[in-house]
């Protein structure tokens, strides 16, 4: 690389490591001033579009505030491309950006790990997306390709990740639903893993939706109104088809919904929404639900539990890889720029571990299955 591209490199990976730690210019400079740099914001901000270089001393310091390896910062990788979010208007730009750049490390980091371990995944089969096929024909076909038809989905994310999409989850106190991505030339998908159960599942099928019909690569004549409304329709019909939308609303009775909400993980909401629209409701019923709902206060809290569906695929090739001595926890920290405790954390805790049990001096794998020695004292079972 030459002179110049490790200086945008360097610049580009200063910006993204502040807008990952979620620092405005003036922030940070504070942080270097407290460690002794006289630093100015508009410093910052020269160093970040490649108008001066940051003295190596200086790079030391950012590494320490933002609480990466200085190795890190002169890495190329990929960037996110095609971005395309759920319900962002009530979202700052800066929650936004931090929430990017955390997924972005961890995708870089699952991607490069997924290359050295064999877990493919399979295509369904005579599942194709023709060009005019509109939300709920899309879901129906993935439906039968999957052999599902009508059945519920036991978990979308595994079906996400069945048609190539690399689902993750990051948890951020912002509005923040999730988003859908190319990163590198892989379809990619971040969610809020601070949501509930059945609106994260909702935002997964929304997002898959985005993906089948390639809304985070290629142009189209449909507004953005037009593209979400379809990616809805089709997310909500991948979760329930109308037919079971019918059983669930034709006996008019709130108990029937919530059975229905937790078969089929889908809100209570877009059952009625979806029952509105097959006719199934007339606009008085559907006004007086949710004047109910309001006075309920179910418009926040619904009744009815639909249990968490975390993606974890990305995990267990951590695990895998240090298991099979592919690659180490500190080699995947490096590529997330993260910490490698963070790493060795996220691992256990996709499994139940508690984060106490990670200690990052250790090489001893706490999870590795010939690690594991019975107490003396315990009988075999």
């Amino acid at each position: 690389m030459s002179i110049v591209g490790s200086l945008k490199v360097i610049s580009s990976r200063l910006k993204q490591a502040r807008e990952s730690a979620g620092l405005s210019t003036r922030t940070a400079a504070g942080r270097l001033q407290s460690l002794g740099h006289a630093i100015t914001y508009a410093t910052i901000s020269n160093y970040e579009n490649c108008k001066t270089v940051p003295p190596l001393a200086i790079l030391d310091a950012f590494a320490a505030i933002y609480d990466r390896k200085r190795e890190w910062f002169y890495a190329e990788g990929p960037t996110l491309s095609g971005i395309r979010y759920r319900a962002i208007q009530a979202v700052r730009v800066g929650e936004k950006r931090t929430f990017e750049g955390e997924a972005l490390g961890w995708l870089t980091a699952y991607l490069a790990v997924e290359k050295v371990i064999d877990d493919p995944r399979k295509w369904p089969e005579d599942f194709k997306v023709e060009p005019n096929d509109s939300g709920p024909a899309v879901a129906e076909k993935l439906r039968k390709a999957s052999k599902l038809v009508d059945l519920p989905i036991p978990s979308i994310v595994r079906l996400a990740e069945n048609i190539g999409i690399r689902v993750i989850q990051v948890a951020t106190e912002a509005r923040i639903d999730g988003f859908a991505a190319m990163l590198d030339g892989v379809a990619v998908m971040a969610v809020n893993a601070n949501l509930s159960g059945d609106r994260m599942r909702m935002n997964v099928a929304h997002e898959i939706a985005h993906h089948l019909f390639a809304d985070c690569v290629k142009s189209t004549t449909l507004s953005e109104k037009e593209i979400e409304r379809r990616a809805m329709d089709c997310g909500s019909h991948l979760l329930i088809p109308d037919q079971a939308i019918e059983d669930a609303i034709k006996l008019k009775s709130m108990v029937r919904l919530v059975q229905y909400k937790e078969r089929f993980g889908v809100s209570l909401a877009a059952m009625i929404f979806r029952g509105k629209a097959l006719g199934l409701l007339t606009e008085q019923e559907y006004q007086r639900l949710w004047i109910e709902f309001g006075r309920l206060g179910w418009r926040k809290d619904e009744p009815g539990y639909v249990p968490p569906d975390r993606p974890m695929r990305m995990e267990s090739l951590f695990d895998a890889a240090v298991n099979q001595n592919k690659m180490t926890y500190t080699q995947i920290a490096t590529l997330a720029g993260l910490d490698e405790r963070v790493v060795r954390q996220r691992v256990m805790s996709a499994v139940g571990g508690m984060s106490e049990a990670v200690d990052g001096r250790r090489e001893l794998n706490p999870m590795r299955i010939d690690n594991y020695r019975p107490n003396s004292g315990s009988k075999e079972m």
